[in-house]
């Protein structure tokens, strides 16, 4: 970099990092970064919103936390970028302190810091501060209401997801690709299909926009799960654009919950060819196989997976407790507090039993005895986490929060809603699809996900 003599200047440094960044070639970035003495508050923007970028956000965060340290006054763009940190983690507490800074910093009222923080409420399951935020925004853009708009329907407040769009179109605003996801999804998950057709039709008829694959795949969603899946296969086939990933995923997420064998295999064949490393695909099929008692198909889906050296996801959840982070996994073993934590989880499926509720073994997709289904299902990553969440604050009121990387089970689901009337107290658990607020015995979704 100092080639010929030059020596370079900020924005040259900041250029640099940002090319990395983009190339997602990380560490020569953190190369760059170490070597410079000064660093100004360019460069560490540029790391953090580079960390962002690249799905380092517990990286991004541990920068900020050096930048303060350092005496460097963070920017409204630093903020923005670190409280979507905060957003995409789910880490409320570390949110919270990020929106005290900005206060402080007098950049709260900013409009990337003010639809930054409604996301993060949202994608914490608080709609209620999010709408605090919305509400005392002195301006606001398309982006400022997407992130309410989605915000609601990812928290099964689907009626006002759709009554906040409304109120969007009565300020003269366009609405762009992005909003329309999320009305879309707000149809999906309050299952009004001829909403969602009158809405899907707008977006070109009514303001000239051309619907995107991520459309087509919430219309597909939509008419599936309603049960008109002949119009849902006529929508793939004719659509105007290649149908990726997205659309064939979408249509095997739909398959496995409708039991549609015959299309799912279709879907899932072309998601073999699009992304033959993806687990994803192939475990879906393999359960949609084991809930028919296929065993044999099961085998033949786990051999193929096998010679294509195709590996599975680790499923997790992970919980925060004052201000730190703990993740499970199924059956986990490693935490320091393992044998109280099941115990705690022992106690509250005992408490359940005597009230009539039974593991649904059936859920447990392996050809195994009815002891062995009985623990595998007990002790996924979620109901440990809410074990956990109770030995360390048993007599609070607050809701205990969960997040989990992939779409929470049927058993564990239910196991939420009992628990939540049992302890009289709110459980919010957000899994790869949406939220799920578990209150007095039932869940926002309505058992919709």
């Amino acid at each position: 970099m100092q080639l010929g003599g030059f020596k370079p200047d900020d924005v040259t440094v900041s250029n640099v990092l940002g090319a990395y960044f983009q190339s997602r070639l990380v560490d020569e970035a953190i190369e760059v970064f170490n070597l410079i003495k000064n660093k100004d508050k360019v460069s560490w923007t540029t790391m953090i919103v580079g960390y962002v970028q690249n799905g380092k956000e517990e990286d991004a965060l541990n920068l900020f936390a050096k930048m303060l340290a350092e005496g460097v006054k963070p920017d409204s763009f630093t903020i923005s970028s670190v409280i979507s940190s905060c957003a995409k983690l789910a880490y409320l507490c570390n949110g919270q302190v990020v929106h005290g800074k900005a206060i402080l910093l007098g950049v709260d009222n900013d409009l990337l810091v003010s639809s930054a923080l409604v996301d993060m409420y949202c994608k914490c399951g608080i709609t209620k501060d999010a709408w605090i935020v919305f509400d005392m925004m002195p301006s606001r853009n398309v982006v400022s209401w997407n992130a309410m708009i989605r915000g609601y329907a990812q928290n099964g407040q689907d009626l006002e997801a759709l009554v906040l769009y409304e109120k969007l179109l009565q300020q003269k605003l366009k609405p762009d690709s992005i909003t329309f996801v999320a009305v879309l999804s707000a149809c999906n998950h309050a299952g009004l299909i001829e909403e969602g057709r009158i809405y899907f039709d707008s977006i070109s008829k009514r303001y000239a926009l051309v619907p995107t694959l991520d459309h087509y795949a919430c219309m597909i969603n939509l008419l599936g799960r309603s049960g008109c899946m002949t119009e849902a296969i006529d929508l793939v086939n004719n659509m105007p654009h290649e149908p990726n990933s997205l659309i064939w995923s979408t249509l095997l997420s739909v398959c496995a919950i409708k039991g549609d064998i015959e299309n799912g295999e279709m879907a899932a064949k072309r998601l073999f060819e699009l992304e033959p490393l993806n687990a994803g695909p192939y475990i879906m099929l393999s359960n949609m196989y084991a809930t028919c008692g296929r065993w044999e198909d099961v085998a033949s889906v786990r051999s193929l997976m096998k010679s294509k050296n195709v590996k599975k996801f680790a499923a997790y959840s992970w919980i925060e407790i004052d201000n730190e982070v703990h993740k499970f996994v199924a059956e986990d073993a490693t935490h320091p507090q393992t044998e109280i934590i099941y115990e705690e989880l022992g106690r509250l499926i005992k408490k359940l039993q005597e009230a009539g509720f039974m593991p649904d073994t059936k859920l447990v997709l392996h050809n195994v005895e009815e002891e062995e289904k009985f623990a595998s299902i007990c002790y996924h990553s979620e109901k440990l986490a809410l074990a956990y969440g109770l030995i360390k604050n048993p007599h609070a009121i607050t809701p205990i929060r969960i997040m989990k990387n992939i779409r929470v089970c049927g058993d564990c689901h239910m196991f939420m809603k009992l628990v939540s009337k049992v302890i009289g107290r709110p459980i919010i658990l957000r899994d790869s699809n949406r939220f799920h607020h578990f209150v007095g015995g039932s869940c926002s979704c309505k058992d919709y996900w």
